[in-house]
């Protein structure tokens, strides 16, 4: 299947596989999924269309399973997969989708909070990097003696949970059209599907870590016509496509302390790290749409501009840890992820208040969440947002309810 022909949305998606190649067994992990599939380092991969059985670990160990056949594969050992699930398991995995669909960029900053023993710097908005990334020593003009065997210190930003990076990229550089940019050029269905499709496009490209296993790498966005944002893939054994970008991305914004395109400032990483997980909510009768077997494109939809949460601003009032347990028990929404032995719960509904006084100039507001026996808080709201907390004995913690759990 070419690739240029996908008709649902992919998410980076970290999953343990197991594929049932006709060589023998493989144990990899997925790096992109979506409702017909996903991709995983696969090396040497299969031969296109070959068809085989996998087993697959969702978040929260359970296991689907069904077969796959090859779509297509690139030179580095990375193949992608139609898959056919069995009948009981292919409702979980659609809602496993719907989930990533829904607030997957937050789980997979939840997930670096976990995998990294709950550190909070590494649930923070910005994280450094070092490793050997020659390209980008040549365009900050060192020289090949310079550059080799140098590490490069790279300071990463997230974009937002609605694109706002990329909103703020296209006000600080207009775009250029689809005519204008070589990467469409060919062949000429894909440049058909761009100008379909593609709004406009950045003049350079940015460099992004797509996930946390993800190497940095060069990528050109693409603005989408029906809202959202892209980047355009290249692959060696089929036709060029473009991918959308869901938030959880990580861009870097500085390379050996020089600022790199697209060149964003104090007041830009401040916007970008308000933007609050918040999406505009899509018409019902969008969903109950069919969709013609041969469209090209389907685009997640971000918000249209970025606006706050509105919570409650009344005199909220005080809570005790145990009144939090009492509302996590009663609560109508959790999602559990596990990682290791380690099980994260997510309460979407539930927001927090929390003063720390003597740590915090203000109060900060988000999600609650419960780390093994842990009461945490997902802070979206306040000092050093987004990040992870660990509540304390002494913290002052309101829990938020009415309009805020809309």
């Amino acid at each position: 299947m070419p690739t240029s022909k996908r008709r649902f949305p992919r998410y980076p998606a970290n999953l343990r596989l197991r594929l049932h190649l006709p060589t023998g067994e493989l144990e990899t992990t997925t790096e992109e999924v979506s409702l017909e599939g996903f991709s995983a380092p696969c090396a040497p991969p299969p031969d296109v269309g070959t068809r085989f059985g996998f087993a697959l670990h969702l978040p929260d160990e359970r296991v689907v399973s069904g077969e796959v056949i090859v779509a297509w594969s690139t030179a580095d050992g990375v193949a992608g997969f139609e898959t056919e699930f069995s009948p009981t398991h292919q409702p979980e995995w659609a809602a496993f989708v719907e989930q990533e669909a829904a607030s997957g960029g937050l789980w997979r900053m939840i997930g670096r909070y976990a995998v990294n023993q709950g550190q909070e710097k590494e649930a923070a908005r910005s994280v450094l990097e070092k490793g050997p990334l020659g390209i980008l020593f040549k365009r900050l003009g060192a020289s090949p003696a310079e550059a080799e065997g140098a590490p490069v210190v790279t300071r990463l930003h997230m974009v937002g949970e609605n694109g706002e990076a990329w909103r703020i990229a296209f006000e600080k550089h207009p775009g250029i059209p689809v005519d204008g940019c070589e990467l469409f050029k060919s062949p000429p269905e894909f440049l058909e599907l761009a100008r379909a499709a593609v709004l406009r496009v950045l003049p350079q490209d940015v460099y992004l870590k797509r996930s946390p296993q993800a190497k940095i790498a060069p990528a050109r966005v693409v603005e989408l016509k029906k809202g959202g944002f892209a980047v355009v893939a290249l692959h060696p054994t089929a036709a060029p496509s473009l991918v959308g970008l869901h938030g959880a991305e990580l861009v870097a914004i500085e390379i050996d302390g020089q600022s790199v395109f697209p060149t964003f400032d104090a007041a830009d990483l401040d916007r970008i790290a308000l933007d609050n997980f918040r999406r505009d909510p899509a018409p019902a009768a969008a969903a109950a749409e069919p969709q013609a077997a041969s469209a090209p494109l389907q685009t997640e939809r971000f918000a249209s501009s970025y606006a706050h949460r509105e919570l409650a601003t009344g005199e909220l009032a005080k809570s005790t840890h145990q009144d939090l347990r009492d509302a996590m028990a009663s609560a109508r929404r959790v999602q559990t992820r596990s990682y290791g032995s380690r099980t994260i719960r997510l309460f979407p509904e539930l927001w927090l208040e929390v003063l720390r006084p003597q740590a915090w100039a203000g109060p900060v507001r988000g999600f609650a969440m419960e780390d093994g026996l842990n009461l945490c808080a997902f802070v979206l709201v306040g000092q050093d947002a987004p990040r992870v907390v660990a509540l304390e004995p002494t913290d002052v913690i309101s829990i938020i309810r009415g309009d805020a759990q809309s």
